[in-house]
């Protein structure tokens, strides 16, 4: 459908930068993409395009979730001390109940569902060791319309025995699955996915090193998130440099690789990271909720490192875009509270993150991180039309006579109080999506 939007829009240009049009018309074609961003009303233009009007509404690119866990999902908000024992107690008897077909489609329809409902158009996202559970959250994905990035987890030692894989067994169906998915309907696309070095024998990560290469797919797993996960990958891997070396020495490092959490980097693995143009999912409440820590966003951002947002369900508690962002402004206050080195002159976590770079984050910068900033993340002409329509007033506590309504304000105010049901419409290549649970 050629159609004309109309509505208050923010759009992001690039980290410190907001473009704001009030009211402004987005006119995108029967093919899902942008044809104009205006100011100006087009439709003497666009005379046969319907008309949509959002007046009192905001519309913004979708968010883009970079890193999180689908079968996690079932006890998100469930703590247990730290990342290690939580894993145990929690993530690795969960995930073995994965090899039930039923559980991961029951699953799977109830996570993207809830992506769309909290206003996610693109995710990056783990499943468990299956194939076949693998599969079917393709299948899901699909269906809901979802531009998604998909990986089985692949394990071949400390792992209990119900998750420990065979190498050539784990290349195998991960191959087997990148052939069927892997680019489909230009949405769905895959990503080798190692949970992280403790797991994941040398051999196993070599092996993936390579296949990514050859096969032109994504890296997922996660790095330096938990004091106590670093000691162990030190004994575990006694001759590397630190544990991004280990990644770097099994080719794992790149452009379309993401690594979550990077809590605890020093600083040869910040210029490795940078180096190998390898990208950051931050993921805030995670790191707050299993005690791993404060990222250093501002460090890391100065230092030209490429960071976007991840919920990291269910280390995060929410499949909210908009908690995540609140979560990041507020860790990065932490950061410049009680990380800055004693001097008082070392400025080097300040200041915290503004509105805008939350923001940011959440949508264009995520889009970078994901390597697919020509086609989403922003409003520009050619890109895909991904976006949301969002009742801003509901977060507003006194709507009708409100006295902020600059729309600065409207935003920060959004982030810090806004929720799924203020999300009216989602919008992937155009078409409206629904976040409906059928058949569950």
């Amino acid at each position: 459908m050629n159609a004309i939007y109309k509505g208050l829009i923010l759009n992001p240009k690039n980290n410190n930068k907001l473009e704001v049009f009030s009211p402004g018309y987005l006119v995108v074609s029967s093919k899902g993409i942008i044809e104009e961003l205006s100011k100006k009303d087009p439709r003497q233009h666009y005379k046969n395009y319907q008309f949509i009007d959002y007046s009192n509404y905001l519309i913004c690119p979708g968010f883009i979730d970079i890193h999180n866990h689908l079968p996690q999902y079932a006890f998100a908000g469930i703590g247990e001390k730290d990342l290690l024992p939580w894993l145990k107690k929690y993530t690795f008897p969960r995930e073995a109940t994965f090899s039930k077909d039923k559980i991961a489609r029951q699953s799977a329809k109830i996570f993207f569902h809830d992506l769309l409902k909290n206003g996610t158009t693109t995710t990056s996202t783990f499943v468990t060791i299956h194939k076949k559970a693998t599969d079917i959250a393709f299948q899901e994905a699909g269906k809901t319309g979802l531009r998604a990035i998909i990986g089985k987890v692949m394990m071949d030692q400390n792992s209990p025995r119900a998750l420990k894989e065979k190498p050539a067994d784990s290349l195998r169906e991960s191959l087997e699955l990148i052939e069927k998915w892997h680019g489909r309907n230009n949405k769905l696309f895959y990503a080798l996915t190692p949970r992280f070095a403790i797991s994941c024998s040398n051999e196993l990560m070599k092996k993936i090193g390579k296949i990514a290469s050859a096969k032109n797919v994504y890296i997922q797993t996660h790095l330096a998130e938990n004091n106590q996960e670093i000691a162990f990958v030190k004994k575990l891997f006694p001759a590397t440099r630190n544990y991004t070396d280990i990644y770097h020495r099994a080719g794992l490092l790149g452009p379309k690789t993401i690594m979550a959490h990077c809590v605890h980097l020093s600083a040869p693995e910040i210029k490795l990271l940078k180096k190998t143009n390898t990208k950051i999912a931050h993921c805030p409440t995670s790191n707050n909720f299993l005690l791993s820590g404060i990222m250093p966003y501002r460090k890391y951002a100065r230092a030209g490192l490429n960071i976007g947002l991840g919920t990291d369900v269910a280390g995060g508690y929410s499949l909210s875009m908009l908690n995540e962002m609140k979560e990041a402004i507020e860790n990065s206050k932490y950061a410049a509270l009680f990380l800055n080195n004693n001097s008082a002159n070392s400025k080097e976590n300040s200041p915290p993150m503004t509105i805008a770079e939350a923001f940011y984050l959440a949508t264009l910068g995520g889009a970078k991180a994901l390597s697919m900033d020509n086609e989403i993340g922003s409003l520009e002409k050619g890109k895909k039309a991904d976006f949301l329509v969002i009742n801003y007033a509901a977060s507003d506590p006194t709507p009708e006579k409100s006295l902020y309504r600059h729309p600065d304000q409207i935003l920060s105010r959004l982030i810090y109080r806004g929720k799924a049901a203020d999300i009216k419409h989602v919008y992937i290549n155009g078409e409206k999506v629904t976040s409906e649970r059928k058949d569950i």
